[in-house]
C-alpha cells in the first residue's frame, strides 16, 4: 500500500476550497488535473467538522464514483479519516452501500433516479457535489433527461450546498450552461 501524501495546495487550490466554503451553491470550473477533487474533499472535510453537511453525496460518471473519489481520500494524509462509499452495482449492492455509515457517498448519474426514488421525501444529502457537471446540461423545467429531472426534485428543496465540478462547462456552446446554472 502506498503511504498517504502530504497535501500542499497550490494557491489556486486554496482558492477553490475557500470558494466552496464561502459559497453554498457554486461551480468550480478548472482544467483537468488541477486538483478539483482534493480541493473539494478538503472543503467537505471542513464542512463535516462543523456539522454542516453530513452526509454528502457525490454524483459522477460510474468509474469516477466507484474508484476515483474513494481512492482520493486514501491518497491524502489529511483526508485518511474520511470514507467515500460508492452506491453502484445491482440494486442489492446499492441498498447494502446505503446501510454503511459514511460521511460521503458517491453514485453514478445513471443511478440517480433510483436514489431519489429510494429516499423520496426523506432525502438525507444536504450537500451534493456534481462531478463532471456537464451531465446536468439536459435539465428543463418540464422535459429533459430522467437523471436531471430526478435531481431537480430535491436540488432546491432538500440540498443546502450544491457544488459543481467540471473542466469543460460549455463544450458545445453557452446553451450547455443553462442546466448547470439552474442547479
Amino acid at each position: 500500500m502506498v503511504p498517504p501524501r502530504h497535501y500542499r495546495p497550490h494557491p489556486y487550490q486554496s482558492i477553490i476550497t475557500e470558494h466552496i466554503l464561502d459559497t453554498p451553491r457554486c461551480g468550480v470550473w478548472a482544467g483537468m488535473g488541477m486538483g478539483k477533487t482534493v480541493s473539494t474533499l478538503t472543503a467537505l472535510d471542513a464542512l463535516l467538522m462543523v456539522g454542516g453537511c453530513e452526509p454528502a453525496l457525490v454524483l459522477a460518471p460510474l468509474r469516477v464514483a466507484r474508484d476515483t473519489w474513494p481512492d482520493e481520500v486514501r491518497k491524502w494524509e489529511h483526508l485518511r479519516h474520511l470514507t467515500v462509499m460508492p452506491i453502484v452495482g445491482s440494486e442489492t449492492e446499492r441498498r447494502f452501500a446505503l446501510r454503511q455509515d459514511s460521511p460521503i457517498y458517491s453514485v453514478n448519474y445513471e443511478n440517480l433516479p433510483w436514489l431519489v426514488e429510494h429516499f423520496g421525501e426523506k432525502w438525507p444529502f444536504r450537500t451534493v457535489v456534481a462531478d463532471e457537471s456537464t451531465k446536468l446540461k439536459g435539465f428543463r423545467l418540464k422535459q429533459g433527461r430522467k437523471r436531471t429531472q430526478a435531481l431537480g426534485r430535491v436540488a432546491h428543496s432538500k440540498v443546502k450546498n450544491f457544488i459543481e465540478l467540471t473542466g469543460t462547462p460549455a463544450p458545445n456552446g453557452l446553451s450547455d450552461l443553462w442546466g448547470q446554472t439552474w442547479f
